[in-house]
């Protein structure tokens, strides 16, 4: 591994969340020490010792941020908030059966991103997306500075991504660039999942492309222009998607699978997670995944329905993505019908990017899909002169 964290390398999955938190330090979303001391007192084989530590870190910075906006210093409460939102949200990762211990982490992040939010150059909107019997919850991002319709990232989350999580990860770097975000809780994520009962399904188009009608009554969007990125789980689904609803400009899968194999995967996992998957999807055993079409994630026959222009993107690194990782980036950019596509293999050690969705250095991913946004004439508008002072300075 380019720079895993390796303080228990017989714990994959706890040490690949403390790469995605340090990775996360460079955006502001974590800071490096904090990351570090809730760790030494971790036990990876005591799940609970993690969830009290991240917790304990994650309260701290919330009692801090209230102290700071008291005082009327709303730099620091902005600050503290957005990294009391992350170590809430870790906090969560180890919490696979108590589903009211969950709903209350979920409630207490979204309420300290709106906090913070207060204090974004561009401010959240709470939206809805329009999805069977439930409205869904997200928000939505646009740049005041730009006038008129503009291009519009539409981020879909991966297996157990949150969308403020989402937003961390590419919201502020895209919405500096003048493009409108939209991030919301999909089916299968957030409160969509716990609190209003919407697993997964394989057929993905179901519900993105009631976002998408909700995009098209915003006098902000350029109907023209709507990119769609998909990371991990949500790289299946962004190819899915693309494939059937052709109203979207152009679409990002980082670290997808072709089709996946639930026996194999769900018994490489640990049994907890390997729970947690099928929570996620909406089975019970692996029993269920036999014959039905809710679980046929397979995009064999699928992808030359899509039209826009696509990047693939693949971390050397990958190990997510079993089996055969390359194998089955390689199958997505090979069946895909688009014309104009590229695949872009990230192997520069020294910069890192290399794990499963450049986890260990977001910056990669910012360069590679705005370097490929702008070949395809869908690049960043000219920046603010306020950036430019500020870079100057």
């Amino acid at each position: 591994m380019s720079i895993e964290f390796s303080r228990w390398p017989n714990n994959y999955m706890m040490s690949y969340q403390v790469t995605k938190a340090l990775g996360m330090a460079s955006l502001g979303a974590t800071d490096v020490t904090e990351i570090y001391e809730a760790c030494k007192k971790i036990d990876p084989d005591d799940k609970d010792t993690w969830h009290r530590e991240w917790l304990i870190t994650a309260q701290a910075l919330e009692r801090h941020g209230k102290e700071a906006e008291t005082a009327g210093n709303w730099y620091t409460a902005r600050n503290c908030y957005i990294r009391a939102c992350n170590y809430y949200r870790i906090a969560e990762y180890v919490v696979m059966d108590d589903d009211t211990e969950k709903i209350r982490i979920f409630k207490k992040v979204n309420e300290l991103f709106e906090a913070a939010g207060k204090y974004f150059d561009v401010q959240p909107e709470k939206i809805h997306v329009d999805f069977e019997d439930v409205k869904l919850d997200g928000y939505f991002f646009s740049p005041s500075w730009i006038k008129g319709p503009k291009p519009t990232l539409f981020a879909l989350n991966g297996g157990d991504e949150w969308s403020i999580e989402n937003y961390f990860w590419l919201g502020p770097a895209f919405i500096s660039c003048g493009y409108n975000f939209l991030v919301y809780d999909q089916p299968g994520t957030g409160l969509s999942l716990y609190e209003k009962g919407k697993g997964r399904r394989a057929d993905s188009e179901a519900f993105h492309s009631r976002a998408i009608d909700f995009l098209l009554t915003r006098p902000e969007v350029d109907p023209d222009k709507i990119i769609v990125h998909g990371e991990s789980f949500a790289a299946y689904d962004s190819l899915r998607f693309a494939s059937f609803d052709h109203r979207i400009a152009a679409v990002i899968s980082d670290g997808g699978t072709h089709a996946f194999d639930w026996d194999a995967m769900l018994k490489w996992m640990p049994p907890s997670l390997a729970a947690h998957g099928m929570r996620i999807l909406g089975a019970k055993s692996l029993e269920d995944f036999a014959g039905n079409p809710r679980f046929a994630y397979d995009l064999e026959g699928v992808l030359h329905q899509i039209e826009c222009p696509l990047l693939v993107m693949h971390g050397a690194e990958e190990i997510l993505v079993q089996p055969n990782p390359l194998t089955q980036a390689l199958k997505n950019y090979e069946q895909a019908g688009s014309k104009n596509k590229t695949f872009y293999p990230i192997e520069d050690r020294r910069l890192g990017g290399l794990e499963h969705c450049q986890v260990d250095n977001i910056n990669v991913l910012h360069e590679v899909a705005l370097n490929w946004l702008c070949s395809i004439g869908l690049g960043p508008a000219s920046p603010r002169l306020s950036d430019c002072q500020d870079i100057i300075k």
